[in-house]
């Protein structure tokens, strides 16, 4: 039954239950129906049962702003503003019952509606602002009309009971909502710390293979693909150690990062391996700067007493040959290798 309902909920706004809006979309529209169920009963009583054409025309008017934030829940999934004309309205009509009937018919009793659903729907920091200017009418309609309410008698220590239970209720749903609003800030942001992390190679912080080869797939964007390997790597890991060698590797990826960067997109492809996915279109751009990355990766003084150079074979990438561009990119970097290495080749169109 939960899930039906939850499935009609979802085609009526428009959105599916795991979009971030819509358990707040879900909250006001339950909110704005129980308040409109409300307005009809009070509609129905103060016109069949206990004439009042005056409450009665409030109420009416009440209910056709809740048909107008069904509307922007609606057409224009504007939850916001649908939940301040709810809780507008809401406020609005207890101010009257309070103020119009006075302490008599419980109409006291709709001034705590304010602070908690207030506070739900708007969030604590909007809520707040309403719920502290409710209590500032309610007080003042208290304070100077107190005298007048009669037969119940209304003095100074009912006043202060009102006032603490309104503000109990007030600090329960602040804490409460603020508190849940920072835990789904906090979860937010672990979501999006660990999508970075699923596209990011740990040791190098370039992207990873994952990534890079999604990017290869974006229609249009990439025009070249250069793959770059450490020349006798092994022997960098053998003569001076695993820990040297990836500092070798963070090394060599800021200088690839930093040359990049107006270029494509640089990853770690694998081990002593790095793709480069150019987005420029000349095939000069992409010699030159495959030339100032290796001499820059040359000249550069790693600590080891070795020189560290790269290999690179680069292939062209279209949509005609699209799915053979890693396998001829890599071998134009068997050739580079085969020619004496820190080379680039090109491969065949």
């Amino acid at each position: 039954m939960t899930q039906m309902f939850t499935s009609l909920f979802e085609k009526w706004l428009g959105m599916s239950r795991s979009h971030e809006d819509f358990r707040d979309s879900l909250f006001v529209l339950i909110a704005v129906s129980i308040l409109s169920c409300v307005l009809l009963l009070f509609i129905y009583y103060n016109i069949a049962i206990v004439p009042n054409f005056v409450m009665a025309s409030i109420e009416i008017t009440g209910l056709v702003f809740c048909l107008l934030a069904y509307y922007f829940l609606w057409q224009g999934r504007e939850v916001n503003l649908a939940a301040n004309i709810m809780v507008s309205v809401m406020t609005s009509i207890s101010l009257l019952l309070i103020y119009g009937t006075g302490h008599q018919e419980f109409a006291l009793a709709f001034a705590f509606l304010t602070p908690i659903v207030s506070i739900f729907v708007l969030g604590y920091r909007v809520g707040s602002v309403f719920s502290l200017l409710n209590f500032a009418i309610v007080a003042y309609i208290c304070v100077t009309g107190m005298d007048y309410w009669l037969p119940v008698y209304f003095d100074d220590i009912s006043f202060i009971h009102l006032s603490a239970v309104y503000f109990f209720l007030f600090l329960t749903a602040f804490f409460y909502d603020s508190g849940r609003r920072k835990t789904m800030a906090m979860l937010k942001e672990s979501n999006r710390q660990l999508q970075n992390l699923s596209h990011t190679d740990m040791l190098t912080q370039l992207y990873n293979r994952r990534h890079m080869e999604g990017h290869l797939k974006e229609v249009g964007r990439v025009n070249w693909v250069a793959i770059l390997d450490i020349d006798d790597f092994k022997k960098i890991n053998d003569e001076h150690g695993h820990d040297v060698g990836d500092r070798v590797l963070i090394k060599i990826a800021r200088i690839l990062s930093s040359k990049m960067d107006k270029f494509g997109h640089v990853g770690r492809w694998g081990g002593e391996e790095f793709l480069i996915a150019f987005e420029v279109a000349e095939r000069a751009e992409v010699e030159a700067q495959i030339e100032s990355i290796q001499s820059a990766i040359a000249s550069y003084d790693f600590g080891i007493k070795r020189p560290v150079t790269l290999s690179c074979g680069i292939a062209l990438h279209n949509n005609s040959v699209k799915s053979s561009t890693y396998r001829r990119a890599d071998e134009a970097l068997y050739q580079a290798k085969a020619s004496g290495k820190n080379r680039y080749r090109m491969a065949a169109s």
